[in-house]
């Protein structure tokens, strides 16, 4: 820095009539956002060239409201959960959202099983919309619930599209501990977990039966936008005696169908 006050070290409010301080929390939260992951207050300082000691007094009222969080270990910055909540509810509000919620029940009332929708959050491959089907033998998954990196379908369908710079750090862990508590149905190293990522790039769909022994079977597909990133999936899942989750399954081509149709009211057009 050369000395010289930057816009946003000026208090009160900014030129086009705005209040500053708020943009300046909210740059703050942009660069959380932007983040593969936590972030030193230095690091933080740095990205919006301000002073470290006032990036903290922004950052100490952030988190008072819930918008950032603090590791009481590492010390690092990270995005609340309001700040999680807010992201949640403005996807949920977004127009292609409402049409893949409308398409998941359809999807539900024509294979007769649960069905869900999953985005990638800070935490994972993450359920932000679950339709259960209508019988007794339904199966029931909270909103919100992680899903496993490398048994599940959704997970490992997020292991084959998603960033793997976001990825990597969940995978190893998942597969360390794999080995260490002798998951069944589990892949216990890189070797294995690639010859299942491999499968599903080459079929465009993840399909798992009683992956780590949870006696459940799914499918999941993803949904791309215009730019050909990966922006959910989605999964149908029910027992293993209920669903055939094999690759060359009714359910299978029914689900990748319904991926493809919500990837194109994001303006994705299939190679």
């Amino acid at each position: 820095m050369d000395g010289q006050s930057t816009a946003l070290d000026k208090p009160g409010k900014s030129a086009r009539g705005g209040v500053q301080s708020v943009e300046v929390a909210g740059k703050l939260l942009q660069v959380l956002l932007q983040s593969d992951g936590p972030m030193k207050l230095a690091e933080i300082a740095a990205e919006v060239e301000m002073p470290s000691a006032k990036v903290h007094r922004y950052l100490v009222s952030l988190i008072r409201t819930g918008f950032v969080q603090q590791s009481k270990e590492s010390s690092k910055y990270d995005l609340g959960p309001i700040a999680f909540q807010l992201g949640l509810k403005g996807f949920a509000r977004f127009e292609p959202l409402k049409l893949a919620e409308y398409m998941l029940q359809e999807l539900v009332e024509l294979v007769g099983e649960t069905a869900a929708l999953a985005v990638w959050t800070a935490k994972g491959a993450t359920m932000i919309r679950v339709i259960e089907a209508r019988h007794d033998f339904a199966t029931t998954i909270a909103p919100t619930h992680h899903c496993p990196m490398t048994f599940s379908a959704t997970g490992v369908l997020f292991s084959s599209y998603e960033d793997e710079v976001r990825t990597e750090p969940l995978i190893e862990r998942e597969l360390e501990q794999n080995r260490i508590s002798g998951r069944p149905n589990s892949p216990l190293d890189r070797a294995e977990l690639d010859a299942m990522i491999g499968a599903t790039t080459a079929r465009g769909y993840s399909c798992m039966t009683d992956g780590g022994g949870d006696g459940f079977g799914a499918v999941s597909a993803p949904v791309f936008d215009v730019t050909g990133k990966l922006v959910m999936a989605v999964t149908v899942f029910g027992r293993s005696n209920r669903v055939d989750a094999t690759a060359d399954g009714t359910l299978a081509r029914i689900v990748a169908r319904t991926a493809a149709k919500i990837s194109a009211a994001f303006g994705y057009v299939t190679p």
